[in-house]
């Protein structure tokens, strides 16, 4: 498994410094406190008023890889991932390019497990 883990690292690394990448495969994992919470992620760019479009994980618990267009990956200031459910408050988490290599590295994978605070209503 730590092999794997390597490999991953290195696959990444490799597809995030190339000039021209293709598809960048993101490893992630999100739990959440209550389960059933919705997981959505998109890559803000910097550029002026471009925002970037919020892409449907499923609900939590998810496993899994998703496949982001390298190119995009590498000038988005993040790669941030919300998790929401009605009567609780929206959680997000950004994690920047050196940050999703070191997470793959330590654990292979993103990780994200967060606890939804109730909105009161």
């Amino acid at each position: 498994m730590k092999m794997n883990s390597k490999w991953l690292l290195l696959s990444l690394s490799v597809l995030l410094t190339a000039c021209a990448t293709g598809p960048v495969t993101v490893p992630i994992t999100v739990q959440s406190d209550p389960l059933g919470s919705h997981v959505i992620y998109k890559l803000p760019s910097t550029a002026e008023g471009v925002s970037g479009d919020w892409v449907y994980l499923g609900k939590t618990p998810i496993d899994l890889r998703q496949v982001v267009d390298g190119d995009e990956l590498k000038k988005a200031q993040a790669f941030r991932v919300k998790v929401f459910k009605d009567g609780f408050n929206d959680q997000v988490r950004d994690w920047s390019e050196d940050e999703i290599e070191a997470a793959i590295e330590e654990k292979g994978h993103i990780f994200w497990n967060p606890k939804l605070v109730p909105n009161g209503s």
